[in-house]
């Protein structure tokens, strides 16, 4: 129960302010920082170029998700809920530059170039689609494997969006001409990747 509770807390803190403002327009959810940050042509100097690393939390979530549903009795469940995961990921995150330079490559029949910053998206999307379709295997897996990875995908799935916001909070309040607080759903997300950490680590030495 407790691992279910972290996945909404990190969707409901994902989905809220990371950078708060009292104007709608100029409110940032987590989701949106990774293209909000493409417009800053600063971040490449400041070690930002990693700018995927904010759709980590929505990655690690839907793998988490996928990994926990595979505990389920029925096989045709588990598979239903891995392929629905990874076809979120790939709505989500397929970027539709990607997708009209390769529908341009195609009718002109010349190679596809790919955008170094889209290609380390792809790269996360393809490593979290992979994942994701493997989490039906996990019910096999020793309890103490399965915690393990839900302890790896929590650090993960918070730490690198973590410190890159951190580091991209200044150029914005730079933007703004003031001082940029910290949304509340920074705190949420972060909680809810805490309480999955917390309850792997203790369910552990339970289940073996």
């Amino acid at each position: 129960m407790a691992a279910w509770l972290g996945l909404v807390l990190v969707s409901v803190g994902y989905l809220g302010p990371w950078i708060p403002h009292r104007s709608a327009a100029l409110l940032v959810t987590g989701l949106e920082l990774a293209e909000f940050a493409k417009f800053f042509p600063q971040a490449q100097s400041h070690g930002l170029a990693v700018r995927a690393f904010f759709y980590l939390p929505l990655i690690a979530g839907l793998i988490l998700f996928s990994l926990f549903a595979g505990r389920a009795r029925s096989r045709l469940l588990r598979w239903a809920i891995a392929l629905g995961s990874g076809f979120l990921l790939l709505t989500m995150l397929l970027p539709y530059a990607v997708v009209e330079s390769t529908r341009h490559a195609l009718a002109t029949r010349t190679p596809l170039t790919i955008d170094p910053p889209y290609l380390r998206q792809l790269i996360l999307l393809a490593v979290g689609a992979f994942l994701t379709l493997l989490t039906p295997l996990s019910g096999s897996l020793p309890a103490r494997t399965r915690s393990a990875l839900v302890i790896a995908l929590a650090l993960v799935g918070a730490l690198p969006a973590l410190y890159q916001f951190l580091r991209f909070r200044p150029l914005v309040s730079a933007l703004y001409g003031a001082p940029v607080g910290i949304g509340w759903g920074v705190s949420v997300c972060a909680l809810g990747f805490a309480s999955l950490l917390v309850s792997a680590v203790g369910s552990a030495p339970a289940e073996t």
